[in-house]
């Protein structure tokens, strides 16, 4: 899919996001379109056959490098008054700070922009529409900084739009790896490398270029670290789920009850709390030393998938949790132990016959980091991405509903 000058048989090129495609009638559902970004290109595949749809390459040179896309959001843009006309809009963006927004039923790619126009290699980590105003993007940057855009409504046919640049937060940490939105607080909640930020994003106050309210989440220590947030996500509105680089587990807790006993900090409008772990749920998780795998969510049926750097998928079943069917923190209750998966989604064995015919290395010669999840709406099907250049789809046995058949492109 993303391989590099479409050489069958490259088992280097990273692919780093999937995000599934929601659908215009309802955004809590799915079209069955996974979109993929790896390399200098985006892929549209179709889960349920696993065919390519569309694949849009930005395969430029600079002095900078060639481009490397790391980040998606899709959002849903109404072009009528009623709201009823709509089309999905896929933001990308990675190394060169340029988005890129693809209208993928027309095939193009309608606008390119800078966020960094200053700097020839500015990357951009992470995008997500806001989920009340469509147009907003905000982008999360390598230095730590956080922009909001208004990418605009297209006229069509042309697509004539001019993106605008509406506010940069500045800095408090690092990279910023993910973002996650709480409607019900309108909080932008920022995992980075740094520590876990959220800021209450207040539609006036951007308009008029004023300061944001900013609270700081401060969560366990575990042999010294505790400030690289490599993956957070929504479980639910009020359920945030945290993963730590080098902790070994997975933190669940509400944003409700941490907003409720923050502090203001000296400075202006800038608060702080702690979570501590009588408020968290615990998942077990893999004892590695990399980084960078990002867990994939349902907030339908509360299954959460993570994946490892042996090729595996780690596969929770939280619905138990959250609506008090089960004891937790989550619910009031103390936890005693750490949660296991349900079960785990082993790497398959291979047959490659492109990778044997060009005498590359197997596919699993190194680790093979699964970098992103994504689970669709019911969790009928799990989407992995690859260090190695796979995508991997499993799709749920509808007579066999613990058990998965697996796919692999």
């Amino acid at each position: 899919t993303h391989s590099k000058n479409n050489d069958p048989a490259d088992v280097q090129t990273q692919i780093w996001q999937c995000i599934f495609e929601p659908s215009q009638e309802n955004p809590h559902e799915s079209t069955g379109i996974v979109a993929t970004c790896g390399g200098s290109s985006v892929c549209f595949i179709n889960v349920d056959d696993g065919e390519v749809h569309l694949k849009y390459n930005r395969n430029i040179k600079s002095s900078a490098g060639v481009e490397n896309l790391y980040a998606l959001a899709w959002t849903a843009l109404s072009l009528d008054n009623t709201g009823l006309k709509k089309m999905n809009i896929l933001a990308a963006a990675g190394t060169k700070s340029t988005v890129l927004l693809i209208h993928p039923d027309a095939g193009v790619c309608y606008q390119m922009f800078r966020t960094v126009p200053t700097k020839a290699a500015a990357v951009v980590c992470s995008l997500l529409f806001h989920p009340k105003k469509a147009t907003w993007l905000f982008c999360g940057h390598e230095d730590g900084q956080i922009q909001i855009w208004d990418i605009g409504i297209p006229k069509l046919p042309s697509y004539e739009t001019v993106p605008v640049h509406l506010m940069t937060v500045p800095s408090v940490a690092r990279d910023v790896y993910n973002f996650a939105f709480s409607q019900t607080y309108d909080l932008l909640i920022c995992g980075c490398d740094g520590g876990l930020f959220a800021w209450k994003i207040d539609m006036e106050k951007i308009e008029s270029n004023g300061s944001l309210e900013r609270t700081e989440f401060a969560l366990p220590m575990v042999d010294g670290h505790a400030s690289v947030l490599d993956s957070i996500c929504m479980l639910r509105d009020d359920i945030l789920a945290a993963k730590c680089a080098l902790h070994g587990m997975i933190y669940l807790f509400s944003i409700e009850k941490a907003i409720s006993q923050r502090k203001a900090t000296k400075s202006k409008k800038q608060y702080e709390t702690t979570v501590s772990e009588d408020m968290m749920l615990r998942l077990r998780w893999s004892d590695t030393d990399n980084y960078y795998m990002n867990m994939g969510v349902d907030p339908r049926s509360c299954v959460l998938v993570c994946g490892d750097d042996k090729g595996s998928l780690w596969v929770y079943d939280l619905a138990g949790y959250v609506t008090g069917y089960l004891n937790s923190p989550l619910n009031g209750h103390s936890q005693s132990k750490l949660i296991e998966p349900v079960m785990t989604l082993e790497w398959p064995e291979l047959e490659d016959t492109e990778v044997e015919k060009a005498r590359k290395l197997r596919l699993d010669t190194y680790d093979i980091v699964v970098d992103k999840c994504a689970v669709s709406p019911g969790a009928d099907h799990v989407v992995a991405v690859t260090s190695n250049n796979m995508v991997c789809i499993w799709k749920r046995d509808k007579n066999e509903k613990n058990s998965g058949d697996s796919k692999n492109d």
